[in-house]
C-alpha cells in the first residue's frame, strides 16, 4: 500500500542494475532511477511494482509513437513490493518535468483542464466518469494535433483494453523529452 504520502514505501530493489544508481523519482507504484547514457540517449530504470503500469511499458499492443515514452529493455522481475505484485525493472528513456511555459506545458495543462472539467461533467459515472472523460476528450474537436488525438484514442484503448482508470491529472503523468514533446508518461493507473 502507498504511505501516507502516496508514494510507495519500498526500498529500492537489491538488485546488480540498480545498486549505487541515484533514486530521481517517486510515484503510487514506481521508483525511477538514473541509468547510463547510451549513443548519446540518456535512460532511466523505471521500477514498476503495478501490472497496469507494467503492461504500459511492456505489453504488445501498449500505446507507442511521438508522445509514448521509449521502451528500451525489459530486464525482469526482482523480489515483490509490499502491495505484493511484483517488481519490474524496465529501462526507458528518460523524460524531464514540464516547465512553467512554452508549447508542452501549455498542451498539458490544456489536456489537464480539458480531462478535469470532462470528469465534472460526467462525475455522476462514478468508476467511469475518467474513461468517459478521456473519450470526450478523443470525440470533441479541441485543436489536437492528428499525432496528440492518435495518442489520446491510444490511453483510450488500452485503459479500456487492460481494465485502467485513465489519469491526466497529475502533473508528472505528462512529461517532455528535451525537445519538447509532450510524453504520456504514467497516463493510467490499475482499478
Amino acid at each position: 500500500m502507498p504511505d501516507i504520502d502516496g508514494l510507495l514505501p519500498d526500498p529500492v530493489p537489491d538488485h546488480p542494475l540498480l545498486r549505487g544508481r541515484q533514486e530521481i523519482g517517486r510515484g503510487e507504484s514506481t521508483i525511477v532511477l538514473e541509468a547510463d547514457t547510451v549513443d548519446g540517449q540518456e535512460r532511466v530504470f523505471k521500477v514498476l511494482s503495478s501490472p497496469t503500469d507494467y503492461a504500459y511499458y511492456t505489453a504488445d499492443d501498449r500505446p507507442t509513437g511521438p508522445h509514448f515514452p521509449i521502451v528500451y529493455t525489459d530486464h525482469g522481475t526482482f523480489g515483490r513490493s509490499s502491495r505484493g505484485f511484483p517488481f519490474h525493472i524496465v529501462e526507458v528513456e528518460r523524460l524531464y518535468p514540464l516547465p512553467g511555459s512554452g508549447d508542452a506545458a501549455e498542451v498539458a495543462t490544456k489536456l489537464s483542464t480539458s480531462y478535469f472539467d470532462a470528469c465534472m461533467m460526467w462525475r455522476n459515472l462514478a468508476q467511469d466518469m475518467g474513461r468517459i472523460a478521456l473519450h470526450h476528450l478523443v470525440v470533441t474537436p479541441m485543436g489536437w494535433t492528428d499525432a496528440l488525438k492518435e495518442s489520446l484514442k491510444a490511453v483510450e484503448d488500452f485503459s479500456t483494453e487492460y481494465g485502467a482508470l485513465p489519469d491526466l491529472i497529475k502533473a508528472d503523468n505528462l512529461m517532455m523529452r528535451k525537445d519538447g514533446t509532450l510524453v504520456f508518461s504514467d497516463p493510467v493507473f490499475m482499478e
